[in-house]
Protein backbone atom coordinates (compact mmCIF):
# COMPACT_ATOMS: atom_id res chain seq x y z
CA UNK A 1 0.00 0.00 0.00
CA UNK A 2 2.61 2.32 0.87
CA UNK A 3 4.75 1.33 -2.06
CA UNK A 4 1.67 2.73 -4.60
CA UNK A 5 1.14 5.62 -2.51
CA UNK A 6 4.37 6.39 -2.83
CA UNK A 7 4.64 6.05 -6.91
CA UNK A 8 1.17 7.95 -7.29
CA UNK A 9 2.64 10.31 -5.14
CA UNK A 10 5.75 10.58 -7.53
CA UNK A 11 3.82 10.71 -10.62
CA UNK A 12 1.49 13.47 -8.88
CA UNK A 13 4.67 15.18 -8.12
CA UNK A 14 6.67 14.81 -11.92
CA UNK A 15 3.38 16.15 -13.34
CA UNK A 16 3.17 19.14 -11.43
CA UNK A 17 6.85 19.56 -12.06
CA UNK A 18 6.46 19.50 -15.71
CA UNK A 19 3.26 21.63 -15.83
CA UNK A 20 5.36 24.60 -13.66
CA UNK A 21 7.95 24.05 -16.36
CA UNK A 22 5.86 24.56 -19.42
CA UNK A 23 4.16 27.46 -17.40
CA UNK A 24 7.20 29.03 -17.34
CA UNK A 25 8.10 28.22 -20.95
CA UNK A 26 5.10 30.03 -21.96
CA UNK A 27 5.82 33.22 -20.25
CA UNK A 28 9.30 33.19 -21.44
CA UNK A 29 7.97 32.92 -24.91
CA UNK A 30 4.89 35.07 -24.64
CA UNK A 31 6.61 38.09 -22.58
CA UNK A 32 8.32 40.01 -25.99
CA UNK A 33 5.17 39.74 -27.76
CA UNK A 34 3.70 41.14 -25.34
CA UNK A 35 5.91 43.87 -24.31
CA UNK A 36 5.75 44.83 -28.17
CA UNK A 37 1.94 45.64 -28.36
CA UNK A 38 2.25 47.39 -24.82
CA UNK A 39 5.37 49.64 -26.04
CA UNK A 40 3.38 50.25 -29.21
CA UNK A 41 0.80 51.46 -27.27
CA UNK A 42 2.68 53.95 -25.58
CA UNK A 43 3.40 57.61 -26.14
CA UNK A 44 7.18 58.34 -26.17
CA UNK A 45 7.33 59.96 -23.11
CA UNK A 46 5.55 56.34 -21.20
CA UNK A 47 8.61 54.43 -23.06
CA UNK A 48 11.05 56.24 -21.37
CA UNK A 49 9.93 56.97 -18.38
CA UNK A 50 11.59 55.69 -16.06
CA UNK A 51 10.65 53.82 -13.83
CA UNK A 52 9.47 51.61 -16.60
CA UNK A 53 5.83 50.99 -16.45
CA UNK A 54 4.07 47.53 -17.94
CA UNK A 55 0.77 49.05 -18.95
CA UNK A 56 0.10 51.97 -20.44
CA UNK A 57 -1.66 54.55 -19.04
CA UNK A 58 -3.75 55.13 -21.75
CA UNK A 59 -4.23 53.47 -25.33
CA UNK A 60 -2.04 55.47 -27.60
CA UNK A 61 -2.89 54.86 -31.40
CA UNK A 62 -1.15 57.26 -32.90
CA UNK A 63 2.13 55.08 -33.89
CA UNK A 64 -0.17 52.93 -35.77
CA UNK A 65 -1.78 55.83 -37.42
CA UNK A 66 1.63 57.06 -38.52
CA UNK A 67 2.46 53.31 -40.22
CA UNK A 68 -0.70 53.08 -41.82
CA UNK A 69 -0.45 56.86 -43.21
CA UNK A 70 2.99 56.25 -44.04
CA UNK A 71 3.37 55.19 -47.80
CA UNK A 72 7.25 54.34 -47.54
CA UNK A 73 5.74 51.56 -44.82
CA UNK A 74 3.01 50.42 -47.04
CA UNK A 75 5.66 49.36 -49.81
CA UNK A 76 7.28 47.70 -47.66
CA UNK A 77 4.40 45.47 -46.66
CA UNK A 78 3.79 45.16 -49.94
CA UNK A 79 7.23 43.77 -50.88
CA UNK A 80 7.02 41.45 -48.00
CA UNK A 81 3.79 40.35 -49.26
CA UNK A 82 4.94 39.73 -52.82
CA UNK A 83 8.47 38.04 -51.70
CA UNK A 84 5.74 35.49 -49.23
CA UNK A 85 2.97 34.76 -51.51
CA UNK A 86 5.02 34.64 -54.70
CA UNK A 87 8.06 31.99 -53.08
CA UNK A 88 5.77 30.04 -51.29
CA UNK A 89 3.55 29.31 -54.24
CA UNK A 90 6.78 28.61 -56.49
CA UNK A 91 8.37 26.56 -53.04
CA UNK A 92 5.40 24.23 -52.38
CA UNK A 93 5.17 23.33 -56.19
CA UNK A 94 9.11 22.75 -56.81
CA UNK A 95 8.88 20.73 -53.53
CA UNK A 96 5.92 18.92 -54.66
CA UNK A 97 7.23 17.76 -57.58
CA UNK A 98 10.99 17.36 -56.73
CA UNK A 99 9.16 14.66 -53.51
CA UNK A 100 7.05 12.86 -56.49
CA UNK A 101 10.12 12.38 -58.26
CA UNK A 102 12.13 11.34 -55.33
CA UNK A 103 9.39 9.22 -54.17
CA UNK A 104 8.02 6.95 -57.25
CA UNK A 105 10.44 7.19 -59.80
CA UNK A 106 13.50 5.10 -60.15
CA UNK A 107 16.78 6.25 -62.18
CA UNK A 108 20.99 6.36 -61.48
CA UNK A 109 21.97 7.53 -58.66
CA UNK A 110 19.01 8.78 -57.07
CA UNK A 111 19.81 7.70 -53.16
CA UNK A 112 22.88 9.50 -53.79
CA UNK A 113 21.15 12.78 -55.25
CA UNK A 114 18.57 12.83 -52.51
CA UNK A 115 21.32 12.47 -49.62
CA UNK A 116 22.95 15.63 -51.13
CA UNK A 117 19.98 17.62 -50.69
CA UNK A 118 19.71 16.35 -47.66
CA UNK A 119 23.53 17.49 -46.75
CA UNK A 120 22.68 20.57 -48.00
CA UNK A 121 20.34 21.32 -44.74
CA UNK A 122 23.60 20.98 -42.71
CA UNK A 123 24.97 24.40 -44.51
CA UNK A 124 24.27 27.68 -43.01
CA UNK A 125 22.75 30.33 -45.40
CA UNK A 126 25.57 32.49 -44.68
CA UNK A 127 28.02 29.71 -46.13
CA UNK A 128 26.93 30.39 -49.39
CA UNK A 129 25.45 34.10 -49.23
CA UNK A 130 28.75 35.24 -51.25
CA UNK A 131 28.54 33.25 -54.44
CA UNK A 132 24.72 33.32 -54.44
CA UNK A 133 25.13 36.93 -54.66
CA UNK A 134 27.78 37.25 -56.95
CA UNK A 135 25.05 34.70 -59.00
CA UNK A 136 22.72 37.66 -58.69
CA UNK A 137 24.79 40.07 -60.01
CA UNK A 138 25.45 37.93 -63.22
CA UNK A 139 21.99 37.99 -63.86
CA UNK A 140 21.06 41.34 -62.41
CA UNK A 141 18.99 40.28 -60.09
CA UNK A 142 19.91 43.20 -57.80
CA UNK A 143 16.92 45.13 -56.33
CA UNK A 144 14.71 42.96 -58.08
CA UNK A 145 11.41 40.74 -56.58
CA UNK A 146 12.93 37.77 -58.94
CA UNK A 147 16.36 38.64 -56.95
CA UNK A 148 14.22 38.13 -53.40
CA UNK A 149 12.15 35.58 -54.32
CA UNK A 150 14.51 32.92 -56.33
CA UNK A 151 16.39 31.55 -53.07
CA UNK A 152 13.69 30.21 -51.62
CA UNK A 153 12.65 29.03 -54.59
CA UNK A 154 13.64 25.43 -53.98
CA UNK A 155 13.78 24.05 -50.46
CA UNK A 156 15.43 20.91 -49.72
CA UNK A 157 13.57 20.60 -46.17
CA UNK A 158 10.01 20.96 -48.48
CA UNK A 159 11.86 18.17 -51.00
CA UNK A 160 12.33 15.21 -47.98
CA UNK A 161 9.27 16.70 -46.32
CA UNK A 162 6.85 15.90 -49.06
CA UNK A 163 8.95 12.63 -50.31
CA UNK A 164 8.52 11.52 -46.90
CA UNK A 165 3.97 11.84 -47.36
CA UNK A 166 4.41 10.64 -51.02
CA UNK A 167 5.89 7.47 -50.30
CA UNK A 168 2.77 6.30 -48.60
CA UNK A 169 0.70 6.91 -51.56
CA UNK A 170 -0.03 3.39 -52.97
CA UNK A 171 1.87 3.03 -56.76
CA UNK A 172 -0.84 1.05 -57.91
CA UNK A 173 -2.60 4.52 -58.04
CA UNK A 174 -0.16 5.55 -60.40
CA UNK A 175 -0.08 2.69 -62.28
CA UNK A 176 -3.63 2.45 -62.71
CA UNK A 177 -3.67 6.09 -64.28
CA UNK A 178 -1.00 5.26 -66.76
CA UNK A 179 -3.24 2.18 -67.98
CA UNK A 180 -6.42 4.18 -67.97
CA UNK A 181 -4.11 6.77 -70.27
CA UNK A 182 -3.42 9.54 -68.37
CA UNK A 183 -0.29 11.16 -68.93
CA UNK A 184 2.37 11.52 -66.19
CA UNK A 185 0.99 15.76 -65.93
CA UNK A 186 -2.04 14.88 -65.47
CA UNK A 187 -1.60 12.07 -62.73
CA UNK A 188 0.48 14.58 -61.13
CA UNK A 189 -1.91 17.23 -61.01
CA UNK A 190 -5.01 14.91 -60.64
CA UNK A 191 -4.29 12.19 -58.22
CA UNK A 192 -1.09 13.27 -56.52
CA UNK A 193 -1.24 16.83 -55.66
CA UNK A 194 -4.65 16.16 -54.16
CA UNK A 195 -3.18 13.18 -51.82
CA UNK A 196 -0.86 15.81 -50.57
CA UNK A 197 -2.73 18.49 -50.02
CA UNK A 198 -2.38 18.38 -46.19
CA UNK A 199 1.55 18.08 -46.17
CA UNK A 200 1.51 20.58 -49.27
CA UNK A 201 -0.27 23.03 -46.92
CA UNK A 202 1.51 22.38 -43.88
CA UNK A 203 5.10 23.36 -45.91
CA UNK A 204 3.56 26.03 -47.42
CA UNK A 205 2.81 27.59 -43.73
CA UNK A 206 6.37 27.02 -43.11
CA UNK A 207 7.47 28.69 -46.34
CA UNK A 208 5.19 31.75 -45.85
CA UNK A 209 6.45 32.42 -42.04
CA UNK A 210 10.32 32.02 -42.94
CA UNK A 211 10.11 34.15 -46.13
CA UNK A 212 8.15 36.68 -44.30
CA UNK A 213 10.39 37.13 -41.72
CA UNK A 214 13.31 36.75 -43.95
CA UNK A 215 16.01 39.81 -43.16
CA UNK A 216 19.63 38.53 -44.42
CA UNK A 217 18.93 38.15 -48.03
CA UNK A 218 17.39 41.34 -48.22
CA UNK A 219 19.46 43.36 -46.95
CA UNK A 220 21.77 41.99 -49.28
CA UNK A 221 20.19 41.91 -52.22
CA UNK A 222 18.35 45.54 -52.07
CA UNK A 223 19.87 48.71 -52.99
CA UNK A 224 16.98 51.03 -52.47
CA UNK A 225 14.38 51.19 -50.12
CA UNK A 226 11.49 51.03 -52.72
CA UNK A 227 12.53 47.55 -52.55
CA UNK A 228 13.08 46.75 -48.74
CA UNK A 229 10.59 44.26 -47.18
CA UNK A 230 9.17 44.63 -43.57
CA UNK A 231 11.79 43.59 -41.67
CA UNK A 232 14.27 45.76 -43.36
CA UNK A 233 12.28 48.55 -43.54
CA UNK A 234 11.74 48.83 -39.75
CA UNK A 235 15.46 49.48 -39.21
CA UNK A 236 14.56 53.26 -40.96
CA UNK A 237 12.88 54.05 -37.29
CA UNK A 238 16.64 53.26 -35.45
CA UNK A 239 17.92 56.35 -35.74
CA UNK A 240 22.16 57.18 -34.73
CA UNK A 241 21.58 58.17 -31.11
CA UNK A 242 17.55 57.32 -30.50
CA UNK A 243 15.36 55.12 -31.78
CA UNK A 244 12.10 55.42 -32.36
CA UNK A 245 10.34 52.74 -30.00
CA UNK A 246 7.15 53.14 -30.53
CA UNK A 247 6.87 52.81 -34.18
CA UNK A 248 9.45 50.34 -34.49
CA UNK A 249 7.16 48.25 -31.94
CA UNK A 250 3.45 49.13 -33.88
CA UNK A 251 5.70 47.86 -37.06
CA UNK A 252 6.43 44.19 -35.74
CA UNK A 253 2.81 44.34 -34.45
CA UNK A 254 1.62 45.19 -37.59
CA UNK A 255 4.07 42.73 -39.57
CA UNK A 256 3.40 39.61 -36.98
CA UNK A 257 -0.65 40.14 -38.18
CA UNK A 258 -0.17 37.64 -41.52
CA UNK A 259 1.74 35.27 -39.64
CA UNK A 260 -0.93 34.94 -37.25
CA UNK A 261 -3.74 34.86 -39.23
CA UNK A 262 -2.26 32.44 -41.62
CA UNK A 263 -1.29 30.04 -38.66
CA UNK A 264 -4.86 30.39 -37.06
CA UNK A 265 -7.00 29.39 -40.16
CA UNK A 266 -3.74 26.50 -41.52
CA UNK A 267 -2.73 25.14 -38.22
CA UNK A 268 -4.98 22.02 -38.13
CA UNK A 269 -2.96 21.04 -41.54
CA UNK A 270 0.48 21.38 -39.41
CA UNK A 271 -0.42 18.14 -37.28
CA UNK A 272 -1.77 16.38 -40.37
CA UNK A 273 0.42 16.89 -42.90
CA UNK A 274 3.58 16.11 -39.76
CA UNK A 275 1.35 12.92 -39.01
CA UNK A 276 0.98 11.98 -42.48
CA UNK A 277 4.30 12.44 -43.63
CA UNK A 278 6.08 10.33 -41.25
CA UNK A 279 9.93 9.47 -40.63
CA UNK A 280 10.54 6.29 -43.54
CA UNK A 281 13.45 5.58 -44.92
Amino acid sequence: MMGALSYGTKKKANIALIEVVLAISSIVIVFPFFWMIVTALKPDSEIYRIPLTILPEKLYLDNFKELIGDSKFLRYYLNSTIVAVVGTVLSTFSSLAAGFVFAKFRFPLKNFMFMIILATLMVPFQCYIIPLYIFSVKLKLIDTYTGLIFPIVISSFGIFFIRQNMQAIPNEMIEAAKIDGASLWRTFFQIIMPLSASSAVALAIFQFMTAWGDFIWPLVITNSQKMFVLELGLTRFRGQFVDDYGLMMSGAALGIIPVILVFLFFRRYIIEGTTLSGIKA
